[in-house]
């Protein structure tokens, strides 16, 4: 039965004044104008100074940590979709399982279920089109389960491609494409991680990431040495802008999630030790030691961190901003050019919205200002100028601040309007009490917003003045990645050693790579190919009481590493042997290898290492050593015993076995 707007509508009143549902209409428009002003503000920010949006977005990067990120979102798909249909495929994708395949289109096939009949087809041929504008999967025509085994054997064939970064734009598209038919037939069973990997596989789509650590890399250095390059190679840099919403996706995840987790046993810290003991969580029974762990306060304490981590996590972009605002003031690199007719520009936008919204005396009054403007620029203002310290360039640098700190205030408003909202749906309390307590957050949070990062911002500027020391560590730690990752690496190995959330722990994790740099990536290759240094090398103390050495040791081992010895290359002094030899260097990550000329050695001797100790191996002996000396062959550590190993490692190196 169906009811006109003028016969529900009162219904509808009634229903909300019964249950005193707040309606947040006028909120939603006062919020929507405050986005709008914020936008506006960001936008002209930007105006004033578009070298920071070019860097932003259009700088280029050093491609291996996006290429470490498509790795390990790789494996982590193919775990995830393995893992579902293995155990549970047949009864979650097939028509012989929870769903046939009408019942999965009329639930959840979106535009298909209306354009689509399944013996006449589509009405038109545009409805074909219209199909992809929403939520679609092949397996809503058909999903007998040799169809859905082979569009899950495709999505393996191109999530494989793309881990290994063969064909990598095209089997990164495929690999989203095909995730997709799986995940759209029934979506009953998702988890958080399965939004998280769709949409880092779609933000994939867009960067290009095989330019490292892939297959495509290594034919085109490949093809470049042995075609007679006389350096090696380097990679090709890649777009920023794609890097960036990967890592502010990553940020928004967190903070939400953080924001959302407003309940009460958040607040007091009992979040962590309920979730520990629901059986759907806990891997193993653990009620004994998670009360006593929640006694000695030690849950608490864990509720309390991970809460305020997944909030603050944005600051990591603080730490990030600083440091790349340092970089460039040292190299002179800040200061870009001045846009001298953007702020005539901004100033007329100005003016129109003063006359817009002042009252007549005031509408005349910006006119002759913005006219005094132009009329005094070369005798006020003085010519453009890229030192920083003209007329013009300190107008730009305040005016950008004001944009700023429009921002800022914009964004207390938006907290005043959630404030609000949030004690509206609390109205079981009496009004009274309501009011004041509301009055009382509003005043605190207003003020919050606007205080801590004045203050933030007048700190960090004192210490970089007068204690650089300290500054840096404020930089470096507290606002550092290194704090905010590693916090949310081991956050995330607990969580996963602890309880069954699926593969949400691996999809985010995966994505932290993208945050690293070229230099933390050789660093980390450096110290994963070390090794500890013994008492009194490197650094390490030589001497210590023994129960203190005792409980030590793990620390110092992990902490002071020096280089292993290198293995020796030898080749022979003919030019294709030296081509073929240097090709090794593509691999050599650790830098664990060098290379000698050996006089007496033939073009057609096979791959030949010397080991430090001095001993000499040959062919596929050599070929089985590089697997634990080059990071690209780790895969085939675990079969490295077979025979035939050795040749396959060699074969892969291009090297004669």
């Amino acid at each position: 039965m169906a009811f006109s707007f003028s016969t529900s509508a009162p219904l509808l009143a009634w229903a909300t004044k019964a249950k005193d549902i707040p309606i947040a209409s006028a909120d939603m428009e006062v919020a929507t104008q405050t986005l709008w002003i914020v936008s506006a503000l960001v936008l002209a920010f930007f105006v004033l100074r578009p070298e920071l949006w070019r860097r932003l977005w259009f700088d280029r990067l050093d491609p291996r940590p996006a290429a470490l990120t498509r790795i390990a979102l790789g494996l982590t798909a193919l775990w995830t979709m393995a893992d579902l249909l293995i155990i549970q495929g047949e009864w979650l994708f097939t028509d012989q399982g929870l769903l046939t395949t009408e019942l999965a289109r009329k639930n959840y096939g979106g535009q298909l279920r209306k354009l689509w009949h399944p013996e006449h087809g589509f009405a038109s041929w545009t409805d074909f089109f219209k199909v992809f504008t929403d939520r679609w999967t092949v397996l809503h025509v058909r999903s007998d389960p040799p169809f859905v085994w082979g569009v899950a054997a495709l999505f393996f064939v191109s999530a494989t491609m793309m881990t290994l970064g063969w064909y990598t734009r095209v089997s990164s598209v495929l690999t989203w494409v095909l995730i997709l038919q799986l995940y759209n037939y029934n979506p009953i069973y998702y988890a958080g991680g399965d939004t998280v990997h769709r949409v880092f596989l779609f933000l994939g789509m867009f960067v290009d990431w095989g330019q490292a650590y892939s297959v495509d890399a290594w034919r085109r250095r490949r093809r470049a040495i042995l075609g007679g390059a006389e350096h090696l190679p380097a990679l090709k840099r890649i777009a920023a802008w794609p890097v960036r919403l990967f890592m502010i996706q990553l940020a928004c995840i967190y903070c939400a999630t953080g924001l959302l987790k407003s309940g009460k046993t958040w607040a007091d810290g009992t979040a962590l030790y309920y979730a520990m003991n629901l059986d759907h969580f806990y891997r193993v029974p653990m009620h004994l030691a998670t009360a006593w762990m929640h006694k000695l306060y030690i849950t608490r304490v864990l509720t309390w961190v991970v809460h305020w981590w997944e909030i603050l996590f944005p600051l990591v972009f603080v730490g990030e901003i600083l440091r790349g605002y340092d970089r460039d003031r040292d190299s002179g690199r800040w200061q870009g050019p001045v846009p001298r007719w953007t702020l005539y520009g901004l100033a007329l936008a100005g003016t129109v919205l003063l006359v817009w919204q002042a009252p007549l005396w005031l509408k005349t009054a910006p006119l002759f200002v913005l006219a005094a403007l132009i009329f005094t620029d070369r005798r006020l203002l003085g010519p453009a100028d890229t030192s920083g310290r003209g007329p013009l360039s300190w107008t730009i640098r305040v005016l950008s601040w004001l944009c700023l700190i429009g921002v800022l205030v914009a964004g207390t408003r938006l907290v005043d309007i959630g404030v609000s909202y949030y004690f509206k749906a609390g109205s079981e309390l009496p009004a009274e009490v309501l009011e004041q307590q509301r009055a009382l957050v509003r005043t605190l949070t207003q003020t919050a917003m606007i205080a801590v990062p004045l203050f933030a911002a007048a700190l960090l500027v004192s210490l970089r003045r007068w204690t650089p020391r300290a500054y840096r560590v404020v930089r470096d730690w507290l606002l550092g990645k290194r704090l905010w990752l590693t916090m949310g690496f081991f956050m995330h190995v607990g969580i996963d050693l602890t309880m069954n959330v699926g593969t949400f722990v691996q999809v985010m994790v995966a994505v932290y790579p993208i945050w690293l740099r070229g230099e933390d990536i050789d660093a980390m290759w450096r110290y994963l190919l070390s090794r500890p240094a013994r008492p009194g090398e490197g650094g390490r103390p030589s001497t210590r009481m023994p129960v203190l050495r005792w409980l030590v040791a793990p620390f110092e081992r992990a902490r002071y590493r020096v280089p292993r010895e290198p293995w020796v290359v030898l080749h022979s002094p003919e030019a294709d042997a030296i081509r073929r030899a240097a090709l090794l260097r593509c691999w050599d990550l650790g830098q664990r290898l060098r290379f000698e000329l050996d006089d007496t050695a033939t073009p057609q001797r096979p791959l030949t290492l010397r080991a430090p100790t001095g001993q000499h191996l040959e062919g596929a002996q050599a070929g089985r050593r590089l697997i634990a000396l080059l990071p690209g062959l780790w895969w085939l550590w675990p079969i490295s015993a077979f025979p035939g190993v050795g040749r396959l490692a060699a074969k892969i190196l291009r090297q004669r076995a």
